[in-house]
């Protein structure tokens, strides 16, 4: 089954908002058993809805629209979704006693603008939004063909499509199983994993699983997938798992998670397996690691803390790095890096501590260090070690390569159970 993702909003096109609604809805119909045959962002009037929604309807089952529903006069959707279905707006008394509920709870006044948000297609199935103030609207077409609108708000967005567009959905479509698993690889370029498993991935095709490489700065996620009959779901899943569990062999000292897992979940679980504890001590990734760490649930039981050293004032004062060192090698070096872990470590008074310094631009460069040169280092029970990397010379990806790397040095040293026995 085919779905046409449709995305309403002047700020999308002029490049003031990210659609990562169509990102998000990607991948939760895809791990679904939906094919998402095209992605559509179109400025908010009538004209561009009304074409969008005729292109999105002539190639697929389903169309999911997002934007358009808010309180103010340019957000017209339901307007035109009334008149393509031939229905009229009409005051849904519960719904607007929910909106006015939804503001006094939070001590907002309540309009009349707010209130005609209750004003929705009389022929449409309203779809709950406890999130927000803008229903969802279900619309179903001759033939069997299904139209949803939600708001463009990205959590109530992602609300509606988990507790009502993606049941209904199954509900209305027989869909094939699909099946998927994801595992995540860190350390190792896209290239150089795809070489590492090449012949097992040659005989995938002829067993029917798919699979695709999804690469971001510092770690590649795999994804392998399987498709068949509903009633073939048993034998697909073990296809499945065993194919997961061949390349989990291959690529084993790479492999840090599965699912949506990542690094940070990695680190934080393997922290906590052996009640260990780790600290940051950043310069030029800028609290980019202690923040990955400390977006993950949980991680005050095994994160304690970090400093953020930008200036080399603060690399004295609060690490200990020695003046000398700066002087001498600059606080983009291996000396520096290793006192920077080594304090952090001391003061905080945990197992492990990271540290980075580095060159992530624009300017700043020398010929013997470039933009992109960036110093690393562990400190652990045993000792500590030191890595040099370069990350080439865009800023934002330097700093998130960085932070990737130190993380993935970490994950190792900690499985390792020091840094003597880690790679240069």
């Amino acid at each position: 089954m085919r779905v046409h993702l449709l995305s309403i909003g002047d700020e999308l096109l002029l490049g003031q908002t990210v659609n990562t609604n169509a990102a998000w809805m990607g991948r939760k119909l895809t791990e679904d058993g939906w094919r998402v045959s095209s992605v559509s962002a179109i400025s908010d009037s009538p004209e561009a809805i009304r074409e969008a929604l005729d292109r999105g309807l002539a190639e697929a089952d389903a169309v999911l629209i997002t934007g358009g529903l808010g309180p103010t006069k340019d957000d017209l959707t339901k307007h035109v979704l009334a008149e393509h279905f031939g229905t009229e707006l009409v005051m849904h008394e519960d719904i607007a006693a929910g909106i006015q509920a939804w503001f006094e709870s939070r001590n907002v006044p309540f309009l009349e603008v707010n209130r005609l948000q209750a004003m929705l297609p009389r022929d449409c199935t309203v779809l709950p939004n406890p999130l927000g103030t803008a229903s969802g609207m279900w619309f179903e077409r001759p033939g069997g063909k299904v139209v949803v609108s939600m708001p463009g708000v990205p959590y109530e967005m992602e609300g509606l499509m988990l507790n009502e567009v993606l049941p209904r959905l199954r509900s209305h479509f027989e869909l094939p199983t699909t099946l998927y698993q994801t595992v995540v690889t860190a350390g190792i370029g896209e290239s150089s994993l795809a070489e590492l498993v090449a012949e097992w991935e040659d005989a995938l095709p002829a067993k029917g699983v798919s699979l695709a490489y999804l690469p971001s700065p510092g770690q590649v996620k795999v994804r392998l997938g399987v498709q068949g009959p509903a009633e073939d779901r048993e034998a697909l899943q073990t296809l499945l798992n065993d194919e997961v569990e061949a390349f989990v062999a291959l690529a084993e000292k790479h492999v840090i998670g599965r699912g949506d897992s990542g690094l940070p979940e990695a680190v934080l679980s393997a922290l906590k397996e052996r009640g260990q504890t780790a600290c940051t001590a950043e310069s030029c990734t800028g609290g980019t690691v202690a923040s990955m760490l400390t977006a993950v649930p949980g991680a005050s039981a095994a994160m304690w803390g970090g400093v953020v050293a930008y200036d080399n004032s603060v690399k004295v004062a609060q690490l200990g790095v020695a003046q000398s060192d700066l002087d001498a090698h600059g606080a983009v070096s291996e000396p520096v890096v290793l006192a920077m872990a080594r304090g952090a470590r001391e003061r905080l008074g945990t197992t492990w501590a990271v540290s980075t310094s580095g060159i992530a631009g624009p300017t700043g460069g020398t010929p013997e260090k470039p933009v992109g040169t960036v110093w690393m280092a562990v400190s652990g029970p045993d000792g500590e070690r030191a890595w040099c990397h370069r990350f080439g010379s865009q800023r934002e990806r330097i700093i998130q390569r960085a932070a990737r790397r130190i993380l993935t040095h970490l994950h190792h040293a900690i499985q390792e159970g020091g840094v003597k026995g880690l790679e240069e």
